[in-house]
């Protein structure tokens, strides 16, 4: 038999193991909560980034195509340029022989060859209606 100090110091052991337990089951139980918590909002971020990249990605296909449209445009307008560098130069030296300067030898060989020189050759002047196109290409 037990005194009765005996038997209080257990009740009193017993009860402090089972507020241990008990508090032990809540951490862990608060842990859990913590850990699924912090999985949810990796889960968000993971989603979030995600849908970020994919509209940076979309923005930048945006910015490389009209990159390339823009370059395409460019050569076009370097073409366009170039030939009309040429015909302004081929002008200068036909006013500059109309004038009377002598300089005959600016002409190109085989006479004149711009359409709009030539108005009686109507294949010409159909032709040279437009004679840029957005393509680069001239019609002469």
């Amino acid at each position: 038999m037990l005194s009765k100090g005996a038997s209080y110091s257990l009740i009193m052991d017993h009860e402090k193991e089972m507020k241990r337990k008990i508090s032990n089951r809540e951490s862990a139980k608060r842990s859990r909560m913590r850990r699924d918590q912090y999985m949810k909002d990796l889960n968000d971020q993971m989603v979030y980034f995600a849908k970020k990249r994919d509209e940076m990605l979309s923005k930048m296909e945006g910015v490389a195509q009209g990159y390339a449209a823009m370059e395409m445009e460019n050569m076009v307008l370097r073409s366009q340029k170039q030939e009309l560098e040429k015909r302004l130069e081929y002008a200068k030296r036909v006013c500059g022989w109309c004038e009377g300067d002598g300089h005959v030898s600016m002409l190109p060989m085989g006479g004149f060859q711009e359409p709009w020189l030539r108005p009686w050759d109507q294949h010409q002047i159909s032709n040279s209606m437009y004679p840029m196109s957005s393509t680069g290409n001239f019609h002469l």
